[in-house]
């Protein structure tokens, strides 16, 4: 089993970059409550300002250490500058060990909590990753059950009994053989897709792609396997360059396009279209099948969608896998994936955002 390596935040470190970042925000501290004091003679506000700080620089450092460090300077430094008397640390005075003692405990009790917030989240973000590997191997373990059960059993007729059978029959055996292997590659590239996703030291290399020729590429692998059904682009005029990783954007837009054929049930005509907002490019694909029954958001969220009066996953091919890969790669863009039936006739619409920034 693959060890998971704690964040930073769940034990002491040091980092120069995170020294610089605690520093810097403690002089911005130190000067607006300089200012504050010269400008109005009142050190009132000062603490609360350096227990921001505190809270800046637990946000954006890891771990307990720096949040503390920040805690301890930001007392010295109220005391030095702007406690009477001045330039001078001084806990002698009657009411002020109490009330730095106060302010240390506060600092270090929110450097502490916030550090507790980015703990909580980081195991979150790891409950939901293996939610996501049992979603995917279970969405595995359905998907490739059939094809590979189709070409045993296809292997296996021909070599029993290609002397005894038609010239046709072979050929449409060898045919389905073909088509089952079709099937497993676009499930590896899913799946190689998802796990690129999902790695630790992975990340989105978004580059500016010009998004028709991403769409005539996805409708050409296509139509490579589905050549039969008709496909229509409805594009504008004026050419978009919209930031992308152009190999999963168009596997996106093919999972889509295989989805509706497979799901659609009588589907025979696919249009994609290409839209733009003021912040966002928007993809659709959309059919003239049966369209979806009942609630989508469940299916959506989890990463399995199916049609009216559909069959068991063993008894038909499901696209759980590659709705899971399409609702990860497009959340991976900062965009979001949506499912609905036309309003005007039948058939489904999937559409997708991209940030144009």
């Amino acid at each position: 089993m693959k060890k998971v390596k704690k964040p930073d935040y769940l034990y002491f470190s040091f980092s120069l970059k995170e020294l610089v970042i605690t520093i810097l925000i403690l002089l911005s501290a130190f000067l607006l409550s300089y200012i504050i004091y010269i400008t109005e003679h009142s050190n009132v506000a000062v603490t609360l300002i350096f227990i921001l700080a505190v809270v800046f620089t637990a946000r954006f450092t890891n771990g307990f250490f720096f949040g503390i460090l920040s805690s301890i300077a930001a007392v010295f430094a109220v005391n030095y500058a702007f406690t009477f008397p001045y330039f001078q640390v001084d806990f002698t005075l009657s009411g002020y060990p109490l009330t730095f003692v106060t302010m240390l405990t506060v600092s270090m009790t929110i450097s502490m909590l916030t550090a507790q917030t980015k703990k909580q989240a980081f195991t979150e973000a790891e409950r939901d990753k293996e939610k996501l590997r049992a979603n995917l191997l279970r969405s595995v373990s359905h998907d490739i059950r059939t094809p590979l059960t189709s070409i045993i059993g296809s292997a296996t007729a021909y070599l029993e009994n290609h002397n005894k059978l038609p010239e046709e029959s072979c050929v449409e055996l060898i045919s389905d053989v073909k088509s089952d292997a079709q099937w497993l590659i676009r499930m590896v590239e899913n799946i190689l897709s998802v796990t690129r996703i999902g790695e630790d030291s992975a990340y989105i290399n978004k580059n500016p792609e010009m998004a028709e020729e991403i769409i005539g590429e996805a409708v050409q692998k296509f139509k490579k396997s589905y050549s039969s059904y008709e496909v229509k682009t409805i594009i504008p005029e004026e050419i978009f360059f919209i930031p992308m990783d152009a190999i999963l954007i168009e596997q996106v837009l093919v999972n889509l396009m295989e989805n509706s054929v497979l799901h659609g049930e009588c589907t025979d005509k696919i249009t994609v279209t290409l839209s733009c907002d003021e912040k966002n490019a928007i993809f659709s694909v959309e059919d003239n099948g049966v369209g979806i029954d009942g609630d989508i958001t469940q299916y959506l969220t989890g990463g399995v969608l199916r049609s009216k009066e559909t069959v068991a996953a063993d008894e038909k091919r499901c696209m759980g896998i590659g709705l899971s890969v399409c609702v990860s790669i497009i959340k991976a863009h900062g965009g979001e994936l949506k499912a609905e039936n036309k309003k005007t006739e039948r058939g489904a619409v999937f559409s997708f955002t991209l940030p144009l920034k």
